[in-house]
């Protein structure tokens, strides 16, 4: 039953990214919300055996080392699986010296102290975030007022900034007021209209290389099907000075 639910996981966490690449929305929403219950699932589960409980730890091991560069999240799956090692130690499972040892490397992967425990029973966005952050195309998340609702790691490197600097904060402070009005803000409002849009165009970084990006706007719905944003993905293709 665990590999079971294990094996979920991750067959949905691959039909997330598919469906991410795709911009399929209402396939993106749907999934997310399988995710998160389904690892409140695996850590309600009470293995049987020793081979079953270090199965569950190392599921908890592996989520804690995606998300690394991410202090609370980490904690909190390092919590959780202090309180499955206590769980089984209390119920008289017996555990081999070099399995204590490594479990106790899974739990030192933190580090900070322990995140509130409530959150091991709330929202965490990471499983999706993991996901977003893994595609090698720039996502961001606009909303009907022209302001960041999300943008993945990938995007915020680009500019030189973490993720969080992004949120709230409006398009036109990212790309000159200029580009906003003649290029993106158009193209935004046939998306907020319905429409999916693509356009190509050249940007250099922030290191000065040359890069042709290809702009996808996808409508970004709500829980009631209504559009409240675009989802934005932008593939980076370098361009190569050309030898005479």
């Amino acid at each position: 039953m665990l590999l079971k639910l294990i094996g979920t996981f991750e067959d949905q966490c691959s039909e997330l990214l598919s469906a991410v690449r795709r911009g399929d929305e209402a396939a993106v929403s749907h999934l997310d919300s399988e995710i998160q219950p389904l690892i409140q699932r695996i850590f309600r589960f009470y293995a049987c055996d020793n081979k079953q409980a270090i199965q569950q730890l190392r599921f908890f091991a592996r989520l804690a080392v995606r998300n690394s560069e991410d202090d609370d999240s980490v904690s909190r799956y390092t919590d959780m699986m202090a309180v499955l090692f206590e769980r089984y130690l209390s119920a008289g499972l017996v555990f081999s010296q070099p399995e204590i040892a490594q479990i106790k490397d899974w739990m030192s992967v933190s580090p900070k102290a322990s995140a509130d425990p409530a959150f091991a029973e709330g929202y965490d966005p990471s499983p999706h975030e993991l996901v977003l952050d893994s595609l090698p195309e720039r996502i961001a998340v606009v909303g009907l007022d022209y302001r960041y609702i999300y943008t993945n790691k990938r995007n915020g490197e680009f500019h030189g900034k973490p993720p969080s600097a992004f949120v709230g904060r409006h398009l036109a402070e990212f790309i000159d007021k200029q580009r906003f009005l003649s290029r993106a803000k158009p193209r935004l409002d046939q998306c907020f209209g319905g429409a999916r849009v693509s356009y190509i165009y050249e940007i250099a970084d922030l290191r000065g290389r040359m890069f042709e990006v290809n702009c996808t706007m996808t409508p970004f719905l709500g829980p009631d099907k209504s559009i409240i944003g675009a989802l934005l993905t932008l593939r980076m293709n370098p361009l190569f000075a050309r030898v005479a």
